[in-house]
């Protein structure tokens, strides 16, 4: 069988072997002449998988190693009997470990929220409902809006204009455009402005959620709002006036850790191979060998939090990393170039952290999500 793989995914080659030939292509750049003579197809969110790519082909099995799935047309591949996959909740924690990192590195933000500030989350799936565990788990307060659950079986959950009112503002619904609840556009700056001084506002989601034009008629509105970005309308073009304006931009990696990756990898691979009817061989030790160590020295909860989340990943050297191309005439080519090129990133869940009481070190399990 012949399996055409996005070269971005970390490892897929190798692991897609096992069943066939493995063709690599540019994710953003696949067309319906790599896949003419394809069984299986596997892909990330920047390739469009629809009727133009597909229609006249013999694939037979699509993959994405992403939690979205809003760049598959899930209806058109029913209709074609074309079995399809993504990976819900592989990269969840390396989201959460973003946030952690944005609430460490921007300045008064952590000892607000651990002082009686609160994060709102939009959006409680697989990212909101582990940031909503982490968060209570050191002693962070939240409230969370998703429309789509119900408030009796999520005691956490909110109306949207309870969850704007927060210091924090944490958005990670998925991109829908129809049903009763789209989230195409929607926050607007009205809404956005009613957030308490001096809060901010975090993206990492998908970046139509809130269009260009309302951020930047909120920062207008409220420049005390900081803005932190990972995510973008028009990925990869996106506003470099918008970007400018923030206090941390990235290009859409809070997800990109080296063990989210394998995970989404792994969550593919054996769907793929369940729907072949084989066996998957996975080899993890090496990662596991290579898990950081840190050992904390603060002497009060607040330190212990920030030296930790910071030592194992501190999101300032992305932001400076994207502030350095968001006015060059080529950003759509560099933004992916980031991305193509990310240093490997691991999680905290993974990593080993040590402290010198047994009071911080619980602290510490707590910030990995207990494990």
């Amino acid at each position: 069988m012949k399996i055409v793989v996005d070269e971005n995914i970390p490892g897929a080659a190798q692991c897609f072997a096992q069943f066939g030939e493995v063709v690599t292509r540019s994710g953003r750049q696949i067309c319906p002449a790599d896949v003419q003579d394809a069984d299986a197809l596997i892909v990330r969110s920047v390739t469009k998988v629809n009727r133009a790519l597909l229609a006249g082909t013999p694939v037979r099995f699509v993959g994405s190693t992403t939690i979205g799935s809003d760049h598959l047309d899930s209806e058109y591949l029913r209709e074609q009997n074309i079995h399809f996959c993504t990976a819900p909740g592989s990269n969840a924690e390396s989201v959460v470990d973003y946030v952690l990192s944005v609430i460490c590195t921007l300045e008064g933000l952590l000892e607000t929220l651990l002082g009686g500030g609160r994060v709102g989350i939009v959006g409680y799936g697989n990212v909101g409902k582990r940031l909503g565990q982490r968060l209570s788990a050191i002693g962070i307060p939240w409230r969370a809006y998703d429309p789509l659950l119900d408030p009796k079986q999520h005691p956490g959950l909110a109306s949207l204009e309870e969850v704007v009112n927060s210091t924090l503002l944490s958005l990670h619904a998925p991109l829908t455009v129809s049903g009763p609840f789209p989230s195409f556009h929607m926050l607007d700056a009205s809404l956005l402005a009613t957030m308490p001084a001096s809060s901010v506002l975090l993206s990492a989601g998908r970046g139509e959620v809130v269009a260009t034009d309302e951020l930047l008629s909120l920062i207008d509105r409220r420049p005390d709002i900081r803005l932190a970005l990972d995510v973008w309308e028009g990925e990869p073009a996106f506003s470099s006036e918008l970007a400018a304006r923030c206090a941390i931009s990235t290009p859409h990696i809070a997800g990109y850790s080296l063990d989210g990756k394998k995970t989404g990898l792994r969550m593919v691979a054996s769907e793929l191979a369940a729907f072949l009817g084989q066996s998957l061989h996975v080899d993890d030790s090496e990662a596991a060998a290579s898990a950081p160590v840190v050992s904390c020295i603060g002497d009060d909860a607040l330190s212990v939090i920030r030296e930790a989340v910071l030592a194992v990943y501190d999101v300032s050297g992305d932001s400076q990393r994207f502030r350095e191309i968001i006015h060059t005439p080529d950003r759509s080519e560099q933004f992916d170039l980031l991305r193509k090129h990310y240093p490997p990133r691991r999680e905290l869940g993974y990593c080993h952290l040590h402290a010198e009481n047994a009071a911080r070190t619980s602290l510490l399990r707590a910030l990995q999500g207990g494990k």
